[in-house]
């Protein structure tokens, strides 16, 4: 059994962002546990499917990198691109995390978490680990929402290119949806998709909420190149049944959907299902309960970091988003040690935007 300070599960852009941040502040007794590789959850993205937030080398003006997950670092210098792959943005956690020489366990699950004596048990494969502190950076995109017997979910598909069929099926509104329609259009097929509602025209103004500028963009170009992509909003589907070579998606307001292609579920992911999460935080409603602290409500010092992580209004679904609170999570560990970190430390994470101690800023509001 070994002992450290803190331990953070996931090695992903939450997990490696966060031990970076702790060891600048100081906290160098630290292990990070991958039950893949690192950055593996990217790793398994849609061949097609790229980063919706632009890359862009901004560091030296107090604004780094919207994808960077440390202030001194730029996928778009690394790799010269804007909107990187799932595999591409892996590689830049994986140089990133060789860079920072940070201690990552990797292909090996965390199967339970047990609390005794104010000291973290961690089981796995490999044997038991404990901790003072614990961090989960799972994310969600192992656990993906399909409520239905029949229907491939759009985590589950390495190639859209490689999908056969004349029309598609979608369920789902949102990012997803949007990227698999106009991926699957560019084989020259007819795509419907099916949804209660769609961030395509949210007046709200957070990226959070409404569809991405780059995914309109997309969607505006592959109709202009013609496209067939029909939207279809407050359709509720209850079930999909397949026989005799086709599939049926049953909705609520009595219609039915056929195709002969198996329907693609962009419904999104579902993090309650996770049982290290279940383990460790309450959930009501398929919300995770945290403190203003992002801490669990059920146990001390086991926090919740990445984009799972949402505060009333504030949703942190985007890397720009969720960094800023690994410095603010970092100084809450270095207090509860009885040390101070120097002002000048959390004076750079400010200035490079990257120090969210107060949710109530967080509410998106454009005029125009």
């Amino acid at each position: 059994m070994t002992h450290h300070q803190v331990i953070i599960i996931g090695a992903g852009a939450a997990g490696i962002g966060m031990a970076i941040t702790l060891k600048d502040f100081d906290m160098q007794d630290i292990l990070v546990i991958e039950k893949g590789s690192i950055g593996h959850s990217f790793s398994q993205w849609p061949k097609s499917t790229q980063t919706i937030t632009p890359s862009f080398t901004s560091n030296g003006f107090g604004m780094p990198d919207m994808n960077a997950i440390s202030k001194d670092t730029s996928p778009a210098f690394t790799f010269s691109e804007e909107h990187l792959s799932g595999k591409t943005y892996a590689e830049y956690l994986s140089l990133v995390a060789h860079h920072y020489n940070l201690p990552i366990l990797e292909n090996t699950m965390v199967s339970k978490v047990i609390y005794t004596e104010d000291i973290y048990k961690l089981e796995t494969a490999k044997g038991e680990y404990t901790a003072d502190y614990i961090f989960v950076a799972t994310g969600d995109f192992s656990f993906p929402d399909q409520p239905f017997k029949y229907g491939t979910h759009y985590s589950k598909v390495d190639d859209f290119a490689e999908l056969k069929g004349d029309t598609f099926t979608i369920i789902g509104g949102n990012e997803s949806a949007f990227d698999a329609a106009i991926s699957l259009s560019k084989q020259g097929a007819s795509i419907s998709i099916y949804a209660d509602s769609t961030a395509l025209k949210k007046p709200n103004a957070d990226p959070s909420v409404r569809l991405s500028s780059y995914t309109h963009q997309r969607l505006k170009y592959a109709l202009k190149q013609g496209a067939k992509i029909q939207v279809n909003v407050g359709y509720h589907a209850d079930e999909i049944t397949y026989k005799d070579g086709l599939y049926k998606v049953h909705f609520e307001n009595g219609y039915i959907a056929q195709s002969k292609s198996e329907p693609i579920i962009a419904t999104g992911f579902d993090v309650t299902k996770n049982p290290i999460v279940q383990q460790l935080f309450e959930i009501r409603q398929q919300e995770i309960q945290l403190t203003e602290l992002d801490e669990s409500t059920r146990f001390p010092n086991v926090f919740l970091i990445g984009a799972t992580v949402h505060h009333n209004n504030a949703v942190l679904c985007y890397i720009y988003k969720f960094r800023s609170r690994f410095a603010v999570l970092a100084n809450i560990l270095i207090e509860r040690e009885g040390r101070k970190a120097k002002d000048s430390l959390i004076e750079s994470y400010r200035n490079n935007s990257m120090y969210l101690d107060d949710y109530s800023c967080c509410e998106v509001d454009c005029s125009c």
